[in-house]
């Protein structure tokens, strides 16, 4: 395989777009110079160009512009030859950069609105060992050999030609065996067989595609498939395994802090931890990558942060004093730090970072084109001169022992640590002299003036001390003021809503005085929100009448809440009042003795929230109301004494039964007797006559104290011109029936003593 490099990047067109296919700038580099370039190449025509001249790397700033998702970008590596990688060279599809970006760290310039120009930068930071390669498939290859036709059709004799097809099969799979064990490559095979030979034959070859001896083809009988074995997602791998150089600030203590930045003073990583160690906090160092710089915000290194330096060898920065807190956050401002221990380290790194910029940017400015500058930059920082870090990033010196001793012996020299810090304390030295020589020309004149200045003091003081004590009355006054003013307007809104309330009990009142005519408050809903919102607006009590609008939505406890308040009645529309018998709302009424009428004969007016009605016709509809709840109350009661007299009957002969003896010798047969269950017409038919007055007067003369045959108390709630006695025979007879159970239980007893 060549060294050649395909840069490509699109001119128009777009592979999302099915209206213009894409045409790309296709520039071919070889040892990182330009070689040709090509405009307007299209998809069929580059990847022919790729078939025929095998490049080693196809480079794009975006797979984006050759895939539209991931299933394209499957196929488009899949057609790609074995030796050829595709290269996206602006970042891992996660940690993106721009294609400008990554050229400056080679110091390589574009027109980045020139197609052209940009692939030109693509192919040659490809060669220079920048970008990503692409990878779709495992180092898992699978290799199909399988019939090319159907072995339904057949020229001549259906079962010679199968058994030629099967054979050429297995003939082919046999050749592919032998080849697999020539290269020495591990692999698995699954053979299905057929007749006169096999159909089909799978290897799974543990090896990539690329070392595979054998190539895909269809023709006759056979074909033969290869395809790599697909990675579960798209993953990326850098072009080189040499780890960027960093500059890492660390916070030593019992919660450390790490900040790292890259040469070009861009924030990587910032955290801070309680659970890591020294191992633990180098190991972490260097998946970020190689630290250059070690920085602390110390005058003098810590021993922890020391430690790390030696086990990386990198180039130990402190400030020739500890920085203030206030340089630290002015240093850290426009990051996002979580603690102090994370601005402290960040400060270190960004401070140290500061101490080498200039020298930095004047190397970009002298590096030639297509140097790596993070590695010139790295060996400038550890003390070679341009000439010299040159010279050994691209290797034209030879290296030889004696010269790579005096470059370490130089290099141990100028970075000792020890005379580093003895150069820095002797410059401390010369500046505290300094300083003191001024402190004691300047003290003399000073305390002459420190007395006066006491005095001042004294009196900005008394001063100070009198506003102090007037702005704090102000304030309070000011606090007591606010605190009147909203209470002010808290009452004031309540005098308006009173005032409403007032006018419209005004007009209620009005109207209750009006000749003829009862005032109504309108009801909107029968619901608790409704009956409150009613009570804080007009109030409401005994003797109001409430006009209901709509029922939807009650329940028993709006009823008893009506009840309690003891309302003189509840009117309801004429479709409202039927809706309500529906819906059982007037047995409800009726339980919580709450009347309510229909307002089809009162004709109500409303207007707003207040109406009025005839009175006349309130007073008659409210006497037929009190007419029909007392019989509804007897009726009830009957039906009480009526249910307890038959499961009293019941448990009668359920005890006589489980002690054996025949229930028609203990109790008489008209007690044993049930009526039967009331069928619905005649119940119907019941409800509906009406009471005849000279049958209801007849029928308690007839009764006796033992009747020969009395009715059972089923069939007396059958008739309903009995409503009026109807109780009075439940009595009697629930009465007589105690009375003969407990004669006959005395003679039991003591018939068993």
């Amino acid at each position: 395989m060549s060294s050649l490099i395909f840069g490509i990047d699109i001119i128009r067109g777009s592979v999302r777009s099915g209206t213009i296919r894409p045409h790309y700038a296709l520039v071919r580099a070889e040892d990182g110079e330009v070689i040709s370039e090509e405009k307007n190449v299209t998809r069929f025509r580059l990847m022919r160009y790729i078939r025929t001249e095998l490049p080693e790397i196809l480079a794009v700033d975006s797979i984006q512009e050759i895939a539209q998702g991931t299933a394209d970008l499957y196929t488009f590596l899949a057609e790609l030859p074995p030796g050829t990688k595709l290269v996206q060279v602006t970042g891992d599809g996660i940690k993106m950069e721009t294609l400008t970006r990554v050229a400056a760290r080679y110091n390589l310039s574009f027109d980045k609105q020139n197609p052209m120009e940009e692939a030109k930068a693509s192919a040659l930071l490809a060669s220079f060992g920048a970008g990503y390669e692409v990878l779709a498939y495992t180092g898992i290859t699978d290799i199909t050999v399988s019939r090319c036709r159907s072995p339904g059709r057949g020229g001549w004799s259906q079962n010679r030609y199968v058994r030629k097809m099967h054979g050429a099969v297995r003939t082919h799979a046999r050749d592919i065996e032998m080849k697999l064990i020539s290269a020495n490559l591990e692999y698995s095979m699954t053979v299905r067989r057929a007749f006169g030979g096999e159909s089909r034959a799978v290897f799974t070859v543990y090896a990539p595609r690329e070392q595979i001896p054998i190539s895909p083809s269809k023709g006759g009988d056979v074909q033969i498939r290869i395809a790599g074995r697909r990675r579960d997602k798209i993953a990326f791998q850098p072009l080189t395994k040499k780890p960027r150089y960093l500059i890492v600030g660390i916070d030593p203590g019992t919660t450390i802090g790490i900040a790292a930045l890259d040469l070009d003073g861009t924030l990587i990583y910032l955290a801070s931890t309680r659970l890591f160690s020294a191992a633990d906090l180098t190991r972490e160092i260097a998946t970020l990558g190689k630290p250059l710089i070690i920085a602390s915000d110390k005058a003098e290194m810590p021993f922890g942060v020391e430690k790390i330096r030696r086990a990386f060898s990198a180039i130990a920065w402190n400030p020739k004093k500890d920085i203030l807190i206030k340089e630290k956050y002015a240093l850290a401002a426009g990051y996002d730090f979580k603690n102090d221990h994370e601005r402290d380290s960040l400060s270190a790194a960004l401070y140290a970072y500061r101490t080498y910029k200039n020298k930095f940017e004047s190397i970009l400015k002298r590096a030639p084109a297509g140097v790596d500058t993070d590695e010139l930059r790295a060996q400038i920082a550890r003390g070679l001169s341009l000439e010299q870090a040159l010279s050994q990033i691209s290797g034209t010196i030879p290296a030889t022992t004696e010269t790579q001793k005096e470059t370490d012996t130089v290099t141990e020299i100028i970075f000792d640590e020890r005379d580093e810090r003895i150069t820095r304390q002797e410059e401390t030295i010369r500046r505290l002299r300094a300083l003191v020589e001024t402190l004691s020309r300047e003290s003399a004149g000073k305390d002459k003036t420190i007395s006066s200045l006491h005095k001042k003091l004294n009196a900005e003081r008394e001063m100070q001390h009198t506003e102090l004590l007037a702005r704090s009355e102000i304030i309070e006054r000011d606090r007591e003021i606010a605190a009147v003013k909203k209470q002010l307007r808290k009452e004031e809104r309540r005098c308006k809503n009173l005032r409403v309330r007032l006018d419209r009990m005004k007009r209620y009142v009005a109207l209750q005085a009006g000749e003829g005519c009862s005032a109504l408050k309108v009801l909107p809903q029968l619901s608790r929100d409704a009956v409150r919102s009613l009570d804080d607006e007009m109030g409401f009590g005994e003797e109001d009448l409430l006009y209901v609008l709509q029922i939807d939505g009650w329940g028993k406890s709006v009823v008893r809440e009506l009840a309690d308040a003891r309302i003189k009645a509840v009117i309801l529309p004429r479709h409202v009042y039927t809706r309500a018998q529906e819906q059982h709302l007037i047995e409800e009424f009726r339980e919580a003795g709450l009347p309510v009428l229909s307002g089809a004969d009162l004709s109500p007016r409303v207007k707003g929230k207040i109406g009025v009605a005839d009175t006349a016709a309130v007073e008659e509809a409210l006497a037929a109301w009190d007419a029909s709840q007392t019989v509804y109350s007897k009726e009830k009661k009957a039906a009480v004494i009526n249910s307890m007299v038959k499961e009293y009957q019941v448990e009668r002969v359920r005890e006589v039964r489980e002690l054996g003896i025949d229930p028609a010798t203990v109790i008489p047969e008209r007690y044993l007797r049930t009526a039967p269950e009331p069928k619905k017409k005649e119940t119907i038919k019941t409800v509906i006559r009406k009471p005849v007055e000279n049958k209801t007067k007849e029928v308690p003369g007839q009764q006796k104290p033992v009747p020969p045959k009395p009715l059972p108390p089923e069939e007396k709630e059958e008739h309903p011109d009995k409503t009026q006695t109807s109780d009075q025979n439940a009595s009697d007879l629930f009465t007589a029936v105690l009375t003969e159970y407990r004669e006959k239980r005395k003679k039991e007893i003591s018939g068993d003593e």
